[in-house]
């Protein structure tokens, strides 16, 4: 490199076609051969609703085929209904007046997608609970009437709460339900089967093996996904009531209840499901029984995929399967999941958070990114902005993409939707011309990482690595039901493209064995008390101990939101002796605060040019300790705080939603966190709006604008050369 300034240019290498799928849809026959070579595709593939024609099969593209065995065949769930996934469902709470109360367990549930279970014995299974004391009522003092649907609670306490766990089937797919309230299918009802009933696995078999036969031409079976669709209860009005990505709560049958019991020695109950109304949601610390749970029907999950995979390849055809609706129990994470022997991994991706969910995992499998907006009639309408999503989520996906790489991107749903949208088309072209261009030039490699590993420590580790922690305003956002909004944190969007190690630890592994010693910075980020930040694990005194000998000894820990936050022992952030702030929460009013004044000058700091935008005015986090260095606040509230802490380092953020001047801060706060400031201006880029990154596989680097503004930067190589460079808006550039 040298220091004369440069405007970049793209000519390096052609970029090749392929490495891209491209939905497919009957009657578009023309089109799809048009886009197959605007796109540059060599694979096509059928979406929920569309077929493949016999002239499409013959194009000459790989073809991917879709099925989803537990939602293929509809004759057999009609004929045994009591084979359907269950779940427990908690009626809402009513109020007792005097000592007898009705409960109509369906009021505020959609009538249309569960009916009770009346076929096991509601005593044994179901609980009434008293939610006033958390107590459960005697069996004896209630009765189920399966004609009315209600339950009669009788000799119970007026004025307080009562509600009643009990068994569903699911007689409506949640995605079929979707599909007819988004994409106005009118076609029946879809219903879904579980494969954890013997007789039901060997009828999905024998289908499964009758699907292989007739499809001759089909390249990649693509399950969608395998057995257990993720968590979206409905209200009366069909409006979400409840969703969790992530969750376990459809994966219910008695029998597995009863199996369950038998392999581990107790039963679960009602409640261990129920949760208090809360349903284990991702933000619940997990109790034992429920990690049990998971992991009872992972086993599981792995045994019914391994099964389809093995007749998949006996018939010749590989095997995909997509992170999305029916997916729970799948955990591509755990060392279990590679027994499947699956070849391609596809996840759909809107940011960078996304896309590192999917590169991430282990195992060689090809890693493909299933790119939103979906070709969807909530999109790609009247009105709609689909290169204005597309565009955005793409500057994301690509921070990311240059430290982690995949192999391949897609699309779904109806194309002849995109077609109405022809500079959303020629985006698209731009877009696999852009992502074949960094294929070539990376040699499908990562690029030089910092020496730094980074720990993300929450409850649950690996099983939710890569998923975000979402803070109490997504509660309060607009949005479409289907789409995930962040508001006011997303601190793994920011570390998603920083060139650092990252992995994800859980406190249990903490307390088994330790904290790694190959980890240099632990990041905890969640609101207080949720299994992201860890709740009552923070009272566990070996996690507390273990973290302050880390740091003590040279470790970084940067705490985000509520890090180590848990009322125990006369403070809210158990850590506020390492992080210097603790949190007011009404418990010490009367007593002073350190009083400190903002640095002028500090690392973490260095490019921010103004303010940053912490996503809140208010974290009632106060200065408590001398050595705490203040880098940002608001009034007397702390915005961002540093401190030493023995032969470590510790930082403190109120919040970090993405934005680019954010993930500086963050990238600059691990580099300090580490004791490793040196590091930093390696394969560097001094603008933050700008990324830098070098290839040792093909020796190549690349520097990309991730504004809407061109941008001039001053780069740093490896060797602390330095030259500057001009870019268009998002243009990215490689040497």
């Amino acid at each position: 490199m040298n220091s004369k300034p440069q405007t970049a240019n793209h000519k390096l290498q052609m970029p090749t076609t392929g490495h891209i799928t491209l939905p497919a849809e009957v009657g578009e026959e023309k089109m799809v051969v048009q886009l197959a070579k605007k796109w540059g595709a060599d694979a096509i593939r059928d979406s929920d609703g569309t077929e493949l024609s016999q002239e499409m099969l013959d194009m000459g593209l790989e073809v991917y085929s879709t099925t989803c065995l537990v939602r293929a065949e509809q004759t057999y769930p009609r004929r045994h209904m009591d084979q359907l996934p269950q779940k427990f469902l908690m009626s809402d709470p009513v109020t007792a007046t005097n000592t007898k109360l009705v409960i109509d367990l369906m009021s505020g549930f959609y009538r249309e997608k569960y009916v009770i279970d009346t076929k096991h014995n509601a005593k044994k299974y179901w609980e009434v609970i008293d939610r006033t004391t958390g107590t459960v009522v005697a069996p004896s003092k209630w009765a189920f009437n399966p004609k009315t649907g209600k339950v009669t609670l009788a000799g119970i306490t007026p004025f307080h709460r009562y509600t009643v766990n009990f068994l569903v089937f699911q007689i409506w797919d949640t995605t079929s339900m979707y599909n007819h309230l988004t994409n106005n299918w009118t076609k029946p009802h879809v219903i879904s089967v579980d494969p954890y009933h013997k007789q039901c696995w060997d009828h999905l078999m024998a289908f499964y093996d009758k699907y292989l036969e007739n499809h001759p031409q089909t390249d990649v079976v693509r399950l969608t996904t395998l057995a257990y669709h993720f968590a979206v209860d409905s209200d009366q009005n069909a409006v979400d009531k409840f969703r969790d990505w992530t969750g376990y709560q459809d994966t219910i049958s008695v029998l597995a209840l009863e199996d369950f019991a038998k392999e581990y020695g107790y039963r679960l109950r009602a409640e261990d499901f129920v949760d208090q109304g809360y349903y284990n949601a991702a933000c619940r610390v997990p109790s034992k029984g429920y990690l049990d749970w998971m992991n009872f029907i992972h086993r599981f999950v792995v045994r019914f995929g391994k099964a389809l995979v093995d007749k998949a390849h006996a018939a010749g055809k590989r095997t995909a399967i997509f992170w999305g609706d029916h997916w729970i129990g799948v955990e591509p994470y755990r060392p279990e999941f590679l027994k499947m022997g699956i070849d391609i991994h596809v996840g759909a991706a809107e940011d960078g958070v996304a896309l590192r969910r999917i590169s991430d995992t282990p195992g060689g499998l090809v890693k493909e990114l299933r790119l939103y907006p979906y070709f969807f009639p909530d999109v790609f309408r009247e009105g709609g902005d689909p290169l204005g999503e597309s565009l955005s989520n793409w500057i994301k996906i690509r921070r990311a993409l240059l430290r982690k790489p995949v192999d391949r991107l897609g699309y779904g749903g109806y194309l002849s939707l995109a077609l109405k949208f022809p500079k959303f088309v020629d985006h698209v072209a731009e877009l696999c011309e852009e992502f074949r261009r960094f294929k070539i030039n990376s040699g499908g490699g990562e690029s030089k990482k910092a020496p730094i590993k980074v720990a993300v420590l929450n409850c649950w580790g690996t099983w939710k690595a890569w998923i975000n922690s979402f803070g109490a305003p997504q509660k309060f956002l607009v949005k479409r039901p289907d789409v995930i909004q962040v508001a006011g944190t997303n601190l793994l969007e920011c570390l998603a493209g920083l060139p650092v190690e990252i992995e994800f630890i859980s406190f249990a592994e903490i307390e088994r064995e330790g904290i790694p010693s190959d980890i240099d910075v632990i990041i905890n980020d969640g609101d207080a008390e949720t299994a992201w930040s860890g709740g009552r694990w923070w009272a566990n005194p070996k996690i507390a101990g273990e973290i302050r000998r880390f740091v003590h000894h040279g470790g970084g820990f940067i705490g985000c939101r509520g890090p180590s936050a848990f009322q125990h022992q006369g403070h809210y952030f158990q850590l506020a002796d390492v992080l210097g702030v603790d949190k007011e929460t009404g418990n010490t009013l009367q007593s002073a605060t350190v009083r400190a004044e903002v640095a002028r000058e500090h690392f973490i700091t260095e490019d921010l040019a103004g303010k940053a935008d912490f996503g809140t005015n208010e974290t009632f986090v106060y200065v408590c300790d001398p050595q705490t260095q203040l880098l940002a606040a608001n009034g007397l509230h702390v915005m961002a705080a540093a401190k030493p802490f023995g032969q470590g380092r510790s930082v403190f953020f109120g919040a970090l939603p993405y934005d680019l001047t954010n993930s500086r801060l963050l990238h600059r706060a691990i580099f300090w966190a580490a004791s490793k400031e040196s590091e930093l201006k390696k394969w560097f880029s001094a603008n933050p709006n700008t990324d830098y990154a070098f290839y040792p596989k093909t020796g190549k680097i690349v520097v990309t604008n991730n504004s809407d503004q061109p941008q001039t930067t001053q780069l740093f190589d490896g060797r602390g050369k330095t030259c500057k460079v001009t870019l268009k808006p998002y243009a990215s550039v490689w040497q």
